[in-house]
């Protein structure tokens, strides 16, 4: 195998789509992996050999096991997973239905567990360089509460700190673990809907952003570059935000404006 080759999911669109970008502009050779069919046809339409698209489902074990199996015939093995998949939610913590929280759990945590799981025989297989490594999207709701957003902070605070347990225990084959932790990224499945239906929302979200704008998927997409890279060989373990400065501050108080 000559070639580094990444598997992406969530790749239909958003930080996803970004991500399988990216890595093909950087030489990778990509599977790019969701449920969604319709949205991934973007793959087919740039018509690059070294960009295939793989419809699954990333809550069954045969699902993720046919994905990396799909990385192995169409490029020879496999050097990075970036397991990106995810739903959002929102509702109350006495009157959301449980089945709710099991949706969210499934997708955001076991489904990241799953992807884990498939793909370590492999990665402990493959050799050269860029090393092998693992890149969980997570969320700066992975690493503080938000308001009626206890399903969803409970799934991502899992996934992150999964990511970092995963590090350790994979650390002697040679394997980094890392979470990627975005802020308020605009035009992605988490964001679009708000932008559309709830403008104030969007805006008030925005304006307490240090860095008073929100981010893009390419600024995160630029991160997991780096950190699936061997740029990034000594760092494991980590949760790195992506987030313009959210992160930074207690959250008590709105970030100063700009001076003209």
């Amino acid at each position: 195998m000559t070639q580094k080759v990444a598997l992406v999911t969530g790749a239909a669109s958003g930080i996803g789509r970004a991500t399988a970008e990216r890595l093909r502009r950087d030489a990778w050779s990509v599977v790019a992996v969701d449920i969604d069919t319709d949205r991934l046809r973007w793959v087919d339409e740039v018509g690059d050999a070294g960009l295939v698209a793989h419809a699954t489902d990333v809550t069954s074990e045969e699902g993720n096991t046919a994905a990396v199996a799909r990385a192995v015939e169409a490029f020879g093995g496999l050097h990075a997973v970036v397991l990106n998949a995810a739903v959002g939610s929102s509702g109350s913590i006495e009157t959301q239905p449980l089945a709710e929280l099991d949706r969210v759990l499934e997708v955001n945590l076991r489904g990241v567990v799953l992807g884990v799981r498939a793909a370590i025989p492999v990665l402990r297989t493959t050799t050269g360089s860029p090393g092998r490594s693992i890149v969980v999207t997570g969320s700066v709701s992975g690493l503080f509460g938000d308001a009626d957003m206890w399903a969803y902070n409970a799934s991502k605070g899992g996934a992150v700190n999964f990511a970092r347990a995963a590090a350790i225990d994979l650390a002697h084959d040679g394997i980094r673990v890392n979470a990627v932790c975005p802020g308020g990224i605009a035009a992605t499945g988490m964001t679009t809907p708000m932008e559309r239906h709830a403008p104030e929302m969007f805006e008030e979200m925005r304006s307490h952003v240090p860095m008073q704008r929100w981010g893009r998927a390419d600024e995160v997409a630029a991160v997991i570059a780096f950190l699936v890279s061997d740029d990034a060989s000594f760092v494991t373990g980590a949760a790195v935000p992506v987030d313009g400065g959210v992160t930074a501050g207690t959250g008590q108080f709105r970030p100063p404006r700009g001076r003209s």
